[in-house]
């Protein structure tokens, strides 16, 4: 264990936040006066790891670690602790009653690749995993990671002050329980252990191997020459079998292609027997030409009869069209008929003429008397409206009309009757709109007739100029029938040719309908031509299929009694080789049968079943020498498991052994004591030396006293600080050699205990606690208040005592 990094605040003497950092230090000194807070760091160091303090007495009065009136305290140590880094933090509260609780413990291991000097947040956060958390498992975790307890690490790496000879003076019992858990003895305990195990296991396995032994028979060496000759026979027969094998195949061959030659002949033989002319094949063919020579006819009149019709098509493209003639014979009637209608219509629009020109002179005449009636009406009003105007003029007033004073009344006479002359305006009027309505209608009557009179004429007009070169009536209706005639004999001939063509094609649906029996028939011809191919049949004719039959027949009758003779021949050839193979088959099968090889059901698999057997052979041989083998290595393995056995067994009694363990104490207690005796006799000046006696209780020489050996207990106080010094540094250098590597504690801390030293002690003291921490990589701190050893110190941290609350500060390089 290496402190890097201490952090103390609210902690006994520290009430406010103090920080230590120790990552670059080997050895250093807390220095201040008595009473500043020196030990309080040392303290702070053990709190954060096992949450007590040697100089509390009670591992429990946690209620010691706060500062006077204050209610939190919290202390973190940042360490490295087995090859990682960790941090184990303690934080105490004080409630309203004054019981101090703790309100967080944990211990973390953290990344190592953030700097230890940085930010501490940063390097508190970075954690890698949570190891423990709360008081009590926080330090059952720092007891597993250290390897130690509270009470040895306050023994070997916190001497704290008034403590140092504990170890010295401790009871030969006690020290054996620190040496034991130093030495990492359970190690040994479970190599025992393991050892027992292993002794068991070995007993086991030498059991099975010895019973496998028994079952494993024996095998001779004649065994093995009788399976060895056994393969050296099978293998003889390989060549020779696989040569009777490969004849056999030959033979084989030659009977399977003879007697597939004898039946491709039977089956040729039998092929062309069954060509036949199919019955009916004659009368088709008479219903063929018959249907041919009908068509040729039916084709031979349709053509007359479009010659036929040709002709009287050109007879009547030399005529003109019927209906050009008719359209001329009814223009001339028409024409006849508009000449009369002309003059009855020139005569009707002279006559509306002459009426309306008469009923405009009428028309006239009411106007004019309508504007006489309407001027008497004018008048007579006027003299109305003038006379009732006098009845209110008085002389000497002006007159409502020129505003001239009236000088004498007027005389009026009485007028015409005003009605009379209105009523005389309103027949006028009516007079005028009959005048008008009846000239009105004279216009449109007249307006019509010359309109009719001219549409006469233009129609005429143009009759004239169609009929300019058309023929005279009387030639048209010669022309009309000429033309009659020529249409009814091109219609006969139209007619002629389409009955022609309708037989044409009657003619040529029958023959498509034996055409499709015809197709079926040359298919049955190929068909059975092609079944027969291979003996090159004659080529067939499509003309005749009556002809094209008669020619595959015959030829079939000639090559059938050919091919006859031939399968004959090939059957003979086939039945002898066929004697023949049978004859090397039961050769074979009676050569292999004299080596145990049955090959009767199948000679033909002769080589695979005498491969089988050579390879089971074979098998047996390689097996023989292996269960031979495996009993030797039987007896080989019976020989280890029970040397195995023996050593286990024996090694698992002496490590069970409680003299193991005395043994092991004293041998390391021994060693301690010849390092620390070496240490006392600088330290003492050549007068002290260590001595371990016979109960493992220690003494001293004390060679001022002609070697006299005296307890530990009869030294002065000057005398056992070095004494326990000396033991002190010895165990915290030999630690790791003695626990064989499993307990790093690479840190020792002294509190005190150097006042009582002469000049030349405390000067041998500083040089050995250098030479430990330089050539150890050992970290060494010191409480002290000495200045002489403090100014040996590398790096020191001033403590003082400032109001309330300690401080530290590092003075050194």
């Amino acid at each position: 264990m290496r402190p890097l990094r201490l952090v103390i605040e609210g902690f006994g003497s520290y009430r406010d936040r103090t920080e230590l950092l120790l990552s670059d230090v080997d050895f250093f000194v807390l220095t201040g006066p008595t009473g500043s807070g020196k030990s309080t760091v040392i303290d702070a160091l053990c709190f954060a790891l096992y949450g007590t303090v040697p100089r509390w007495g009670k591992g429990n009065v946690i209620r010691n670690a706060l500062a006077p009136s204050t209610a939190e305290c919290r202390v973190c140590l940042v360490f490295e602790a087995s090859g990682g880094r960790y941090a184990a933090a303690r934080q105490l509260r004080r409630d309203v009653r004054g019981n101090v609780h703790t309100k967080e413990a944990r211990l973390d291991r953290l990344d190592d690749s953030v700097p230890v000097d940085g930010d501490l947040t940063e390097v508190l956060e970075r954690i890698v995993e949570a190891v423990a958390e709360g008081p009590d498992d926080v330090t059952t975790g720092v007891t597993d990671l250290l390897g130690i307890g509270y009470e040895h690490f306050t023994q070997c790496v916190l001497l704290p002050q008034g403590r140092f000879a504990e170890f010295l003076q401790a009871k030969p019992a006690d020290r054996q329980d620190l040496l034991i858990e130093l030495l990492a003895y359970s190690v040994y305990e479970t190599v025992g252990q393991r050892a027992r195990e292993r002794g068991k296991v070995a007993a086991a396995a030498l059991a099975a191997a010895e019973g496998r032994r028994a079952s494993t028979p024996e095998i001779t060496d004649d065994d093995i020459a009788a399976a060895r000759a056994r393969v050296a026979d099978l293998d003889g027969l390989v060549e020779p079998v696989d040569e009777a094998v490969a004849a056999m195949r030959t033979l084989r061959e030659k009977w399977t292609g003879a007697n597939d030659q004898a039946k491709q002949a039977r089956a040729q033989v039998d092929a062309l027997s069954g060509l036949r002319i199919p019955s009916g094949t004659t009368e088709l063919a008479e219903r063929l030409a018959a249907a041919d020579k009908l068509i040729t006819e039916r084709d031979t009149e349709r053509q007359q009869a479009e010659a036929a019709e040709t002709e009287a098509e050109q007879a009547c493209a030399g005529l003109t069209e019927r209906s050009v003639l008719v359209a001329w014979r009814d223009d001339h009637a028409t024409l006849a008929r508009l000449r009369d209608e002309l003059t009855t219509l020139r005569a009707a629009s002279m006559a509306a003429d002459e009426t309306e020109e008469s009923l405009t002179g009428a028309v006239a005449a009411a106007e004019k008397n309508l504007a006489t009636a309407e001027q008497h009406a004018r008048d007579v009003d006027r003299e109305h409206r003038a006379a009732a105007l006098a009845v209110d003029l008085h002389e000497g007033e002006p007159c409502p009309v020129c505003r001239q004073v009236v000088g004498t009344l007027p005389h009026h006479d009485v007028a015409a009757d005003v009605d009379e002359a209105r009523a005389a305006v309103d027949a006028a009027r009516t007079a005028l709109n009959g005048a008008h309505r009846k000239q009105a209608t004279a216009s449109k009557q007249a307006a019509r007739a010359k309109i009719e009179a001219e549409a006469a004429e233009r129609r005429l007009a143009e009759l004239t100029d169609g009929l300019a070169d058309a023929p005279e009536p009387a030639a048209l209706a010669t022309a009309i029938e000429a033309r009659d005639q020529a249409d009814a004999t091109l219609a006969t001939a139209t007619a002629a040719v389409r009955t022609a063509r309708r037989a044409v094609e009657q003619a040529a649906t029958d023959r498509s309908g034996l055409a499709k029996t015809e197709q079926r028939a040359w298919t049955t011809l190929r068909a059975s031509r092609d079944g027969v191919a291979t003996l090159q049949p004659p080529a067939v004719d499509d003309t005749d299929l009556a002809a094209a039959w008669q020619a595959l027949v015959g030829w079939a009758d000639g090559r059938r009694t050919e091919l006859a003779a031939r399968a004959t021949d090939l059957d003979a050839a086939e039945a002898d080789l066929r004697t023949q193979g049978t004859a090397a088959a039961s050769a074979l099968v009676a050569r292999l049968a004299e080596h145990g090889v049955d090959v009767a059901d199948k000679p033909a698999d002769a080589p695979v079943r005498l491969a089988t057997h050579r390879e089971r052979a074979a098998r047996d041989l390689t097996d023989l020498i292996a269960r031979r083998q495996a009993a030797a290595e039987l007896t080989a393995e019976i020989a280890r498991h029970r040397e195995a056995k023996e050593v286990a067994d024996l090694l698992g009694q002496l490590l069970r052994s409680n003299q193991f363990e005395a043994w092991l104490c004293a041998e390391a207690l021994d060693s301690l004591v010849l390092e620390a005796s070496e240490t006392l006799m600088q330290l003492s000046g050549g007068q002290f030396e260590l001595y371990r006696g016979d109960r493992n209780d220690l003494v001293v020489i004390d060679h001022n006293d002609a070697g006299t050996h005296r307890p530990v207990n009869t030294l002065s106080g000057g005398e056992t600080f070095q004494a326990s010094l000396s033991l002190a540094l010895a165990l915290s250098r030999q630690v790791v050699g003695l626990s064989g590597g499993r307990r790093d504690l690479n840190s020792m801390f002294l509190d005190e205990g150097f006042g009582t030293l002469d000049d030349a002690t405390l000067d041998t003291v500083a040089a050995t606690l250098e030479k430990l921490a330089e050539e150890t990589d050992r970290m060494v701190g010191i409480v002290t208040h000495v200045p002489a050893l403090a100014e040996r110190v590398p790096v020191q941290f001033a403590v003082r005592r400032t109001g309330a609350s300690s401080t530290v500060v590092r003075v050194g390089v």
